[in-house]
């Protein structure tokens, strides 16, 4: 095969190629072989979702998707061809095939039925019990939670840098609307001949791959190809008892599905008469769920995986002297508990007048909290991963951008706590988060931190916050999302700006 042949470029977004691609076509057939079977994600990472989405939208790319998805369908069907909920799934996949969808409703589509279809599998398990017909508001209700969860992926693919810029580029000022209307379209049109149009054109698309399988492959593959295109055949043969159970169940589905969208839609503009509007920015901070699908997929340089802290938490608070404030388990809520986030020792201290301390923050961080650094020690800092690595700050606790500075007033200086700052876990309800070697996620923590009793702090001595410089997102390495609007760079006291 030449360089220049698009399914080769296509087929590279998938895996790697072989190391005797250019050399051997039996290495080739094996590689198509594995790209063309591999099976619907169980749980894909936002970081997959948007990924993928963005590479759905690429000629031939878009393809191989789909033909991958009807290979998982005709595999199911193959188990079971009575089985309604099944005749749902490949009904989705050949929704997401009409050549009249443009690439980003086709995206957004596939993005949200890949989620509903898991669920159809699901349900089928439960719901199906040897009957042959279905309802439509039973395959809503089945598939609801899951439309959900597939709509805060899209939100998250939308959201992206480089599908803001696609969108910009097809003038497409708001995507939910637009999908709405699309698959509305698509619902009234939808007929077994529509359906039946986009297997065909999938099957001679099979059909040209699965031929040179055959043809170049091992003897083992070229069987399983042939086996699986006589399953191609004896669904399409089946194709229309099979879809005209479904027709309707699925129509008040994508029926119900555009009315969601629609929704959405009419989220990101609604208005309240006669109230204050104030500008909101969109949250810098990582949401937990995200991150820690983001670290499983794929830790950043600042995430270590061991089976041991590098600074192990204080086991016990220490002594408190007279005129300090505790730091243990019985203390005030603010500070209570805050010996565990120093490791080897911790000391009673009091910083003189002048002396100045830095916290970082994000725009919903609050700057009366008990953890500060001096303000040499962030000067020193080169980056947004340095400074959550070095001083243990997952992105759900603080999503940074600004920072503020406190100068410790005249008298009789500022009680503190100073020592060295703890690993911390990335956890999830209490229990740590493992990769595949039984390895957890840490933050190594090690630099001099200090905490202080925010009842101590007078505002009237904290400065106005600024900018870190190290953006208040960056999406190639932790996956947040730009913020949208300027920020106002406003200190947060309790529960007012000042």
């Amino acid at each position: 095969m030449s360089d220049a042949n698009p399914l080769e470029n296509a087929l590279a977004w998938f895996t790697s190629a072989p190391a005797r691609w250019r050399s051997d076509a039996e290495a080739v057939a094996e590689w198509v072989w594995v790209v063309l079977q591999g099976d619907f994600a169980d749980n894909p990472t936002t970081a997959q979702t948007v990924t993928g989405g963005l590479i759905s939208m690429i000629p031939l790319v878009d393809q191989l998707s789909d033909l991958r998805d009807l290979v998982a369908n005709v595999r199911a069907l193959r188990e079971d061809e009575n089985d309604p909920w099944r005749w749902v799934a490949l009904a989705l996949t050949l929704v997401g095939l009409f050549p009249t969808l443009g690439s980003l409703v086709k995206t957004g589509l596939k993005v949200v039925v890949a989620e509903a279809r898991r669920e159809v599998y699901r349900a089928a398990t439960v719901a199906y019990k040897g009957r042959n017909w279905l309802e439509g508001q039973k395959l809503w209700n089945e598939t609801a939670e899951s439309v959900e969860r597939g709509i805060a992926r899209l939100d998250a693919l939308l959201a992206s840098a480089p599908m803001r810029k696609a969108l910009a580029g097809l003038r497409i000022d708001e995507p939910y609307r637009h999908l709405a209307t699309e698959i509305r379209a698509s619902a009234a049109s939808l007929d077994a001949k529509s359906l039946r149009a986009a297997y065909d054109s999938a099957i001679d698309a099979l059909e040209w791959v699965l031929g040179r399988v055959q043809r170049w492959g091992t003897a083992a593959s070229a069987s399983a190809a042939g086996e699986l295109l006589a399953s191609l055949g004896r669904v399409r043969d089946r194709l229309n008892d099979g879809l005209a159970q479904v027709l309707e169940p699925l129509r008040y589905w994508l029926a119900c599905l555009a009315r969601r969208l629609e929704v959405c839609g009419d989220m990101q503009y609604r208005a309240m008469v006669n109230a204050r509007n104030g500008h909101k920015l969109v949250p810098t901070r990582l949401r937990h769920d995200i991150e820690v699908e983001s670290i499983r997929s794929r830790p950043p340089p600042w995430v270590h995986e061991s089976r041991r802290a590098r600074h192990p938490s204080l086991a016990e608070a220490p002594a408190v002297p007279p005129g300090h404030f505790g730091i243990g388990d019985d203390e005030a809520s603010v500070v209570k508990g805050a010996f565990q986030s120093f490791s080897e020792r911790v000391v009673a201290d009091r910083l003189p007048p002048g002396a100045r301390l830095v916290r970082v923050v994000d725009p919903r961080s609050r700057d009366d909290s008990p953890f500060w650094m001096a303000e040499d020690d962030f000067r020193a800092l080169k980056s947004k991963g340095e400074w959550r690595e070095k001083c243990a700050v997952w992105a759900h606790w603080n999503g940074n951008g600004e920072y503020t500075v406190y100068v410790v007033p005249p008298g009789g200086g500022l009680p503190v706590w100073r020592g060295t700052a703890a690993s911390q876990r990335l956890e999830v309800s209490g229990k740590p988060v493992l990769n595949e070697s039984g390895e957890m996620f840490w933050l190594s923590g090690g630099a001099q931190q200090f905490v202080v009793n925010p009842a101590d702090l007078d505002p009237a001595f904290l400065e106005r916050r600024k900018r870190t410089g190290w953006s208040y997102a960056n999406e190639s390495v932790d996956d947040l999302l730009m913020p949208v609007g300027v920020p106002v760079l406003k200190n947060q006291w309790g529960n007012e700006q000042i």
